[in-house]
Formats: C-alpha cells, structure tokens, sequence
C-alpha cells in the first residue's frame, strides 16, 4: 500500500514526463547492434522528454536458438550450440565489467564487440575482449579482474532476474515505463525503431482509445512492474 501511495504522489509532482527504458539484447547479436542504435538514435532526438535508458544482456536455451535460426547454422549442432551459449555468457560478464569503468564506456564496449563480430572478420576470444576493451578507452587490467570478480556474476545473475520478471522471451526486447503510471510498462518485440519508438512517446499523453488503438496496431504488450522504481541516477 505504501508503494502505490509512495508512488502516486512522485506522479503527480512530477514536473516532466520521465520514461525509463530497458533493452534487453544478445551482447554478440547484430541485430541487436542494430536495435541498439535506434535506440540511441529515438533518444538524441528527444526534445524535453527525460529518459533513464538500460541495455540489458540476456539469453537462455531459448534465445540461443532464435539466434542460431536467425543466421542459419546447424541447430541440431550441439558443439556449436554448447560454444554459442558459453560465449554469450562470457561476452555478458564482459559487458558487465566494462561498465563498472562507466556506462558510457561500457556501452561503447557492447556496441563495438558486436560491430568487430558482426564484421565476420573476428571471432569471440579474450584477445578479441582486450582489443574492444582498449577501443573503448577502458583499463584492460582491470576489465580483466573485474570480470572473474563473483560481484560482476552476481550482478549478471540479477539481471537475468529482471528479465525473467518482465517476462522476456526473445533478443531485443524493449520494455518502456513512464513516470505517470508505475503499474504498468509497454513490452516491445522485434519491431523497435527510433519510428516506433517516436510514435509512442507522442502518442503517450494522447486519449486512451487512442493510445489503445496504437498499441494493438503495434502489437504491443502490456506488463506489470511492482518491484521496479524511476531513479534520477
């Protein structure tokens, strides 16, 4: 009860619209990358609005076979499917450990491994990771040991937590809360463009049949989100 109270009166003194992101991606997936930029681009064209964005790894058995689907290898490959997974794992406590060195640095690192892999010139090893890691202007040293630390782990862990409670099945997935209704977020599949994602936001303040007609066009979801809270971190 003192939530939804607590909650209630941050709403309504709330000078501005506050919209809080979370994109959750394959930090080896190109079109992840992809999505990624849309949703830097969506937020350098904002004017007024104030937004709180996350990029969040994610992946289970599930989304390691969307991807392997997605670029047609051989699914029934269980090597292949056993070296994707650990990579993916791997890459994730690495984009963990960069961003304790900042989220600025630490999304370039995301953006910049996915690009290099992207490329077909390079292939997932901790040579690739140091490489990345100096590009993004981060001290390799202490990327390294920050990500064999159990904290970066259990940070990853809690993570995959988020994802599971927002009900996250598939890589990008976006998920938008705003600060005028804490019950509720917008749950996006597939289809996140800085478009769409425009569209949204304009449409956010707009009547509700209205709003509720653009979210069946878009074929968007709606989730619960008791257990999260907008920050000004």
């Amino acid at each position: 009860m003192y939530r939804q109270q607590q909650n209630s009166a941050d709403s309504l003194s709330s000078p501005q619209k506050i919209f809080e992101l979370y994109l959750f991606v394959n930090p080896i997936g190109f079109k992840c990358y992809r999505t990624e930029q849309e949703v830097l681009k969506f937020i350098h064209s904002l004017d007024g609005q104030k937004v709180h964005f996350h990029f969040i790894t994610f992946h289970n058995f599930n989304t390691v076979n969307q991807y392997m689907k997605r670029l047609k290898l051989p699914e029934k490959d269980l090597n292949l499917r056993n070296q994707i997974y650990s990579s993916i794992y791997d890459a994730s406590l690495a984009y963990k450990a960069a961003l304790m060195q900042g989220k600025k640095k630490g999304r370039n690192f995301l953006l910049y491994l996915q690009k290099a892999l992207a490329h077909g010139t390079a292939t997932y090893s901790k040579e690739l990771l140091a490489e990345v890691a100096a590009k993004a202007k981060l001290d390799v040293d202490m990327f390294f040991e920050d990500k064999a630390s159990s904290f970066v782990k259990s940070s990853y862990e809690a993570d995959q937590h988020t994802a599971q409670e927002m009900h996250i099945t598939k890589n990008p997935s976006l998920v938008i809360f705003d600060n005028s209704n804490y019950q509720y977020g917008l749950l996006l599949e597939d289809n996140i463009t800085a478009e769409v994602l425009n569209e949204i936001i304009l449409e956010s303040s707009s009547n509700a049949e209205k709003k509720a007609e653009l979210l069946h066009d878009l074929n968007i979801t709606t989730i619960g989100r008791g257990y999260i809270r907008i920050t000004n971190k």
